[in-house]
């Protein structure tokens, strides 16, 4: 039986710990509801990532995104550089400074992954007098002496973060990242960071804070890195539930736990007093923020502001202005001049110059001008009939570079019929581009002394016979004969004979004068050998000859006797095609076509 004194003495503690679970809890709901007023950066925190090496979305106006330039944060911290407005400190300076008659800004600054990027963007603040705080992150490659052996530090790392310190006379502090060491690489974070410290301070390493890394761990398993911290283990932020215990797999870690007076740590970088936070590592709707989102002119006297940049998002602006490609739909060739800054573009005569939208691909980060106006490609037209200058400007915006765009009409190669008719006339037409023949055969029996002709050339080209120009439908041609026209293309450097027969449809054979007999060929069409078979002859002496297409003979025997008789001629060498039988007792020549064999 437990005595009535002992009971009474257990009902107080019992009360007691009932009090002290409603305090905590009413602490809890209270530092949630002015969480975001006392410390910002809490929220914010979930959002730090050190994957990301730079800001990759684009920003949807006509100027191309610059705002993760460096020089773009130059142009920031000028704003800020009026000593009557501002005060710009570290963060350990930070926390010890209020002024109600000044705005005070603690900037910070989270190394992650790399240590030289970071030096190169410390060059910034150190070339225009500010200091700020860097925090080395000790699960970072360039920490560790081994990146797989994550208890093992680099001594390479001490104469970078010296120099930052003692003659840039910028803070260093820790990233904190203790809770992953512990529940996912099963390392004493305690035993860890006290030899870490030691360590970092024994070479001169002043360390006075550390602010939570936002591991990627942390979304896995709903932990913050500040956790491991007594005091910094509540409030517990919505999603980062687990600030005892860490569910690993099947396993539940407890969190090992310490107080920063342990490590003579002063001060947790998400627990301090600040009324307004600003942070890169806050993404809305898929936009990463940016310097240039801060509105000073909203900041007050009074305010206490802090700032996180992550040098791992921002890089140094590139002072390429180039046109790297410039192409327009349909043309003919693009080419690039980069030491005189001229663009030749060739393109179809057909193509309309006054309405052109070309594709280019400028320098990372680069833009380009028209007469003022902003280009972008594919997209912006303009009238190419004359020549025009793309100001391109580098990313840096300090330098730019003037193109000559020259967009020209080429001169037509082509010295083609297109098209060939014979006006009130029909029957068939050939038109062989490649042997440059045209074999017009008519129904009807037309006049071949008197014959007008239609034809369209290929664009820009000219045709003449002799030396006397010839346009379509205009003039009679005597086509009695094969007569050849020369046509020369619009580039006047191309030209070609043109071979034009007229002939009127047969069946096989003409006609000579019934008097003089008549002459039949076969086979035709035929392989190589045919027969000319003359009938009736009475007139000596004759002839009969064989032509090509092109007018070419490749044929021609006398003929000394009278009557019916026969001639062979053999074909079988030339390529097939049509070819012409005249006989002189007749201006009627029968067509022939040679067929492979």
């Amino acid at each position: 039986m437990i005595p009535y004194k002992n009971r009474y003495l257990n009902y107080i503690y019992l009360l007691l710990v009932l009090i002290l679970c409603f305090q905590n809890l009413l602490f809890s709901q209270t530092f949630n509801f002015h969480k975001t007023e006392r410390f910002p950066g809490l929220l914010a925190l979930n959002q730090d990532s050190s994957r990301l090496k730079k800001n990759s979305s684009q920003v949807r106006g006509d100027e191309p995104d610059t705002n993760f330039t460096f020089e773009r944060y130059a142009s920031f911290l000028k704003k800020i550089s009026d000593t009557s407005k501002y005060i710009v400190l570290p963060i350990n300076e930070f926390r010890n400074t209020e002024n109600s008659r000044k705005i005070v800004i603690g900037l910070r600054h989270d190394l992650d992954v790399d240590l030289k990027h970071a030096f190169s963007f410390s060059d910034i603040e150190w070339n225009l007098g500010f200091r700020s705080t860097y925090y080395i992150l000790h699960t970072a490659p360039y920490y560790l002496n081994d990146p797989t052996n994550f208890s093992v530090h680099s001594e390479k790392i001490i104469p970078i973060l010296k120099n930052m310190q003692d003659e840039r006379h910028f803070e260093i502090g820790f990233h904190n990242d203790l809770v992953t060491l512990q529940a996912v690489y099963n390392i004493d974070p305690v035993k860890y960071l006290h030899g870490e410290l030691s360590w970092l301070r024994s070479n001169g390493i002043k360390i006075y804070g550390s602010a939570s890394h936002g591991s990627p761990y942390c979304k896995t398993y709903k932990y913050l890195n500040y956790y491991f911290f007594e005091e910094c283990t509540y409030p517990v932020v919505t999603p980062f539930v687990n600030n005892l215990t860490v569910p690993v797999g099947s396993k539940t870690i407890t969190i090992k736990k310490g107080k920063m007076s342990d490590f003579d740590l002063e001060y947790e970088a998400y627990f301090l007093n600040n009324n307004k936070y600003y942070s890169d590592a806050t993404i809305t709707a898929g936009k990463r923020w940016y310097i240039g989102m801060l509105d000073l002119s909203k900041l007050q006297p009074g305010d206490r502001v802090i700032i996180l940049i992550h040098p791992i998002h921002w890089h140094k602006a590139s002072v390429n202005a180039e046109i790297q490609s410039f192409n327009v739909r349909g043309e003919n060739m693009s080419e690039i001049d980069t030491v005189n800054s001229v663009i030749k573009v060739i393109v179809p005569s057909w193509l309309d110059l006054k309405h052109v939208a070309p594709d280019f691909v400028l320098s990372p980060g680069a833009m380009v001008k028209v007469s003022g106006k902003m280009q972008k490609s594919g997209i912006a037209v303009n009238d190419f009939t004359t020549t025009l200058s793309y100001v391109v400007y580098a990313e840096n915006r300090d330098v730019k570079r003037v193109w000559t765009v020259n967009v020209i009409h080429e001169k037509n190669k082509s010295c083609d019929f297109e098209s060939f008719s014979v006006p009130g006339f029909t029957g068939d037409i050939t038109i062989d581009r490649e042997k440059k023949t045209i074999l017009a055969e008519l129904n009807e029996n037309a006049d071949l002394t008197q014959l007008q002709i239609e034809f369209q050339l290929s664009a820009g080209a000219k045709t003449y016979l002799g030396d006397t120009e010839q346009k379509g439908n205009t003039g009679y041609f005597d086509f009695t004969k094969t007569l050849r026209f020369r046509v020369i293309a619009e580039d006047g450097a191309n030209n070609a004979i043109w071979t034009i027969t007229i002939v009127r449809k047969t069946d096989g054979y003409e006609n000579g004068d019934q008097a003089n007999g008549r002459l039949t060929v076969y086979p035709n069409p035929t392989t190589g050998n045919i027969r000319l078979q003359f009938h009736d002859v009475t007139i000596v002496p004759s002839s009969v000859e064989i032509y090509t297409l092109k007018g070419e003979k490749i044929f021609s025997q006398a003929i000394n006797k009278a009557g019916s008789f026969t001639i062979d001629a053999d074909l079988s060498r030339y390529q097939p095609g049509v070819f012409f039988v005249k006989y002189s007792l007749s201006g009627k020549p029968i067509k022939v076509i040679l067929r492979k064999g």
